[in-house]
């Protein structure tokens, strides 16, 4: 592959990893005040009973969250807290090393 297509394909890569960053960071921060059974109509979509569930006016098979984003559901979703705060200093580690091999020793893009 030549150093023009490389490149072309590394800036490709880098841009799918912006866009993936930014739906995940998103998603990390509507996670910590969004229910997740709650859809885009405010209707509740759990099989399970919540207190939050409230009957709507004109359907009382039709449930709607009443969830008012005051919580934070990721402790539910994690069994060891401590877990995440490691792997996200690995994953911020194993990204470094990759940019500085991609660099290279002079920081040219060439690797050494």
């Amino acid at each position: 592959m030549a150093e023009d297509d490389s490149q072309a394909y590394q800036e490709r890569l880098d841009r799918i990893a912006a866009i993936f960053t930014d739906l995940v960071a998103h998603a990390e921060v509507s996670s910590r005040t969004r229910c997740p059974y709650r859809d885009r109509h405010d209707l509740c979509t759990a099989l399970f009973r919540c207190r939050n569930q409230l009957a709507t006016p004109d359907d009382a098979d039709r449930l709607t969250c009443g969830h008012d984003g005051t919580f934070d559901y990721r402790t539910a979703w994690e069994a060891h807290p401590r877990s995440r705060v490691r792997a996200r200093e690995k994953i911020a580690r194993i990204k470094r090393d990759a940019e500085s091999r991609r660099l290279g020793p002079a920081g040219n893009g060439h690797s050494p």
